[in-house]
């Protein structure tokens, strides 16, 4: 039963498609007709600019010998004329339905007689030494104006045309896309309801998944297999949730082991220090200075806090909690990840971060500190020798966001693998050497703050990630 349900929604939107493709095929053809016909104009047009070219090309001629007196230039002037002659011709050959074509006909009776005009002139020129006669003179220029005067009345004749034409086209488009629209928002009712309307639904939670929200979609009862699909979905939807707090919590365990080892370093520090400084306050302490006894005694207590702080960050961000978000200070997440990634990073690098006290933002403090150590400890990996990481942070106070920079001085990424560092599983380390989750733990994180991640990078010159965090203007102090 659900089988012939599913077959009658099919053919229905087949249906549908195919009155709307019908009225899609209808109006493109009336309009490739009217196209046609308006390029056909366009090629008269052409012609017709260029018999008014040529028209004005002899009346510069004309001038020319009245200004100085060249033989030449008449001469010019009958070759212009005999062009624009020939063009008529042509106009009149492609269409005699022309509208233009008693205007061209009246042009080419005026351009006879001006150019016989011009012979005239040249005659009494070989019969004068002067070549001078007024009455012939007043005759070229009389009939060169009409000449002049005709051309250019029917080159705006045909650009009128040309623009009622585009008008009329313009007008007819826009009615059959209305009838289109109309048609195909009447025909398609029925499967936006029934078929598009929860393919919607799953694109968009689709979408919402791949920026790290895993959003369930509510099923529609439509008893067929669109809802089976929306069921199986949430399932999925399910089991992708699941496996991406696994992934994020292996990622974390195999960060977590990586600083370990730093962690231990870091905590030997102290301990020697707190050590040398009780045996030297021990020996110091029945006939030594009390001043200097007291000096070693606050050396031991402020070690011993700098070995609290390396313990207490390692055990924040070792410890499994659920994603939420609270307003926390920027600068304090940024040094508490730089203080747990130190020990990867080499002694000759330096280290800068300035990022200003003031912001705050919201923020799942865990998982930021995850972001910004992944990519310190990346930076890192990526200098061979000596070189500097540098951690900036400015506010957009229009786009309500900031805007923290991770940039290192190392090798850079080559520009066919920008496009895949976010993927998962995808690394260029050699095999033992990374698992490719990093990157794509960062990405998801930081979708899951709402914010986005960039990179720029160029091989020898570095590289610079760009993370984008929403902040609300209310929150920044």
């Amino acid at each position: 039963m659900k089988r012939i349900f599913s077959l009658s929604i099919i053919s229905k939107v087949a249906l549908v498609l195919f009155f709307y493709i019908s009225c899609v095929t209808i109006m493109s053809f009336l309009s490739y007709v009217d196209l046609v016909t308006t390029e056909r104009k366009m090629e008269i047009l052409e012609y017709i600019y260029n018999v008014h070219n040529n028209i004005l090309e002899a009346r510069r001629y004309e001038k020319n010998y009245f200004l100085y007196g060249n033989q030449d230039s008449l001469y010019e002037n009958i070759a212009s004329t005999q062009k624009v002659t020939e063009i008529i011709d042509t106009i009149l050959h492609v269409d005699e339905k022309l509208a233009v074509n008693n205007q061209l006909i009246e042009l080419d009776a005026q351009i006879k007689v001006y150019t016989n005009s011009i012979r005239d002139l040249l005659a009494t020129i070989q019969e004068t030494d002067t070549g001078k006669d007024g009455n012939i003179e007043d005759k070229i220029r009389h009939y060169g104006k009409i000449i002049s005067d005709i051309s250019e009345d029917i080159v705006n004749f045909e650009k009128t045309q040309i623009h009622s034409m585009v008008s009329l086209l313009r007008e007819q488009l826009i009615v059959w896309a209305s009838v289109a629209i109309v048609t195909g928002i009447i025909l398609s009712f029925f499967s936006i309801s029934f078929v598009f309307k929860p393919i919607a639904a799953i694109k968009k939670a689709t979408v919402a998944i791949a920026q790290g929200r895993f959003n369930k979609i509510d099923v529609i009862n439509t008893k067929d297999e669109i809802q089976q699909v929306m069921e199986a979905f949430n399932i999925m939807v399910s089991e992708l949730e699941r496996r991406q707090d696994q992934l994020i919590q292996a990622e974390k365990l195999s960060s977590l082991g990586t600083l370990t080892a730093g962690v231990a370093h870091q905590l030997n520090n102290p301990l020697n220090n707190i050590s040398t400084s009780c045996q030297i306050a021990i020996d110091e302490f029945t006939d030594g200075d009390p001043a200097f006894v007291r000096r070693m005694l606050q050396n031991i207590d402020q070690e011993t806090l700098r070995a609290r702080d390396v313990v207490k960050s390692l055990l924040e961000f070792s410890r499994t909690q659920e994603f939420a978000l609270r307003t926390a200070s920027l600068v304090d997440v940024v040094q508490k990840a730089v203080l747990l990634a130190k020990s990867q990073v080499s002694p000759d690098i330096s280290m800068t971060v300035d990022v200003p006290q003031h912001l705050v933002l919201p923020l799942d403090i865990q998982r930021m500190q995850e972001v910004f150590i992944n990519l310190i400890i990346n930076a890192a990996q990526a200098i061979l020798r000596q070189g500097s990481i540098t951690i900036t942070a400015t506010e957009d106070i229009g786009a309500q966001e900031v805007i923290v920079e991770i940039s290192d001085t190392g090798q850079g990424i080559a520009e066919k693998n920008l496009a895949r560092i976010f993927d998962p599983f995808f690394t260029t380390k050699e095999e033992g050497h990374g698992t490719g989750l990093g990157l794509s733990v960062v990405y998801g994180i930081v979708q899951q703050h709402q914010g986005t991640i960039t990179v720029q990078s160029q091989i020898g010159q570095g590289t610079s990630f760009f993370i984008h965090l929403p902040c609300p203007v209310k929150i920044v102090t």
